[in-house]
């Protein structure tokens, strides 16, 4: 166990402190953190040095002076359904937990999943997007070019097969035969595991970026796809509002900066109809990505002063909330780490706009109730669920 104070002459409000408590459980396994009239003070259960959780805390209070975002769009309903529906929905038989932040579903709340991919694809098309499908499996090196395994230590997760020879394989075989007893499985060498190659993909749009690298001929153009992320997270009461597993489908824009700043400010006037059509509340800000508390965290502070990520948060039951969608600007980033460019030799920019269906659907469920036969038929039309 380690602790740390900073000393703080304006106290925090409410909310920069609730932002402070996430950032530093990205990193560190928090027991409490506490604001009193002399600073805050940071409990961790990992061993780690004074000085180095003093720095980071440091560092996390200075980003967060700016990581509040501003508002760029709000709307508000009159109360309906206040309760957890996810009680419901599992008692049905529609969601069945498999284990921390995994699900299957079925039913109605699978129904209300894939219709709000018809919808969001439906939407894609009408821009012109170019539908690209790829497995789950990337190359490390494409995670490793966008400084991914820095910048995100604690959501990756690296599989990795058998290595080929026979004596690997027969080890393998016998120390986890169904009598053995050993049902933890240590991916290391003892164990006959290869080293890894690729890494679980845990956004769908990353791919498509790589797969422009080093062309010369990349023009302004719009793409969809659609996919399952793994991020080595959950929720802490395992609900459905942050998973291990989940499904999305993202639309990207590559090309010329107005033509992206364009397309994206065009998008976010959907995504705003698309939050009415669906009679939720939400709250579209700025916000920043779950940076590592290392040095990367400095780029919490610089997408929320420029404006590069807005989340749309919609209330879930009591004061709980959830991000179902966010949507992106990396100025040249990927073209700078990929190499590709214009055929005017210029660096292209690239926007995204992503949507989390499960998060999406249960957010639907929270607000309309757990039974799909009582909600707003306006709703229900507009998902062509009737």
């Amino acid at each position: 166990m380690t602790q740390a104070h900073v000393i703080q002459r304006t106290p925090l409000d409410a909310d920069v402190l609730l932002h402070v408590t996430t950032i530093m459980r990205r990193s560190f396994d928090v027991e409490k953190i506490h604001q009193d009239g002399h600073g805050v003070s940071v409990t961790v259960l990992d061993d780690i040095p004074v000085a180095e959780l003093e720095y980071t805390l440091k560092q996390v209070l200075l980003t967060c002076r700016y990581a509040v975002g501003d508002t760029l769009f709000r709307r508000t309903v009159l109360a309906s359904s206040v309760s957890d529906p996810q009680p419901l929905l599992e008692a049905k038989g529609e969601v069945q937990s498999i284990g921390p932040g995994l699900f299957a579903y079925r039913g109605d709340f699978l129904r209300v999943r894939t219709a709000l991919d018809v919808k969001i694809k439906s939407l894609a098309h009408q821009f012109g997007a170019d539908e690209l499908s790829y497995p789950p499996l990337w190359p490390v090196s494409l995670l490793q070019d966008i400084n991914y395994f820095h910048d995100f230590p604690q959501l990756v997760l690296v599989p990795s097969g058998i290595r080929s020879d026979y004596q690997a394989r027969s080890v393998f075989a016998d120390r986890f035969r169904k009598s053995s007893g050993n049902t933890v499985i240590a991916c290391s060498a003892e164990n006959g595991f290869a080293t890894a190659q690729h890494a679980l993909a845990p956004t769908v749009c990353d791919c498509c970026y790589w797969l422009l690298r080093n062309r010369r001929d990349v023009s302004n153009k719009l793409f969809t796809i659609h996919g399952q992320v793994f991020r080595n997270e959950s929720s802490f009461d395992n609900r459905l509002d942050r998973l291990t597993v989940y499904t999305m489908r993202e639309i990207v824009m590559v090309g010329h900066e107005n033509y992206v700043l364009e397309k994206r400010n065009d998008l976010l006037d959907e995504v705003e109809k698309l939050i009415v059509g669906l009679d939720l509340a939400c709250n579209v800000k700025a916000a920043d990505d779950p940076f590592f508390c290392n040095d990367a965290l400095q780029k919490s502070a610089f997408q929320n002063l420029a404006q590069l990520k807005y989340e749309v948060e919609v209330p879930l039951f009591g004061d709980r909330t959830t991000a179902v969608a966010s949507i992106n600007l990396h100025n040249d980033f990927f073209s700078k780490s990929y190499d590709y460019e214009d055929s005017n030799n210029r660096r292209c920019y690239s926007a995204c706009v992503g949507f989390g269906y499960e998060r999406l659907a249960y957010a639907l469920f929270c607000r309309h109730g757990a039974e799909l036969g009582i909600w707003p038929e306006s709703v229900v039309d507009y998902l062509e669920l009737s």
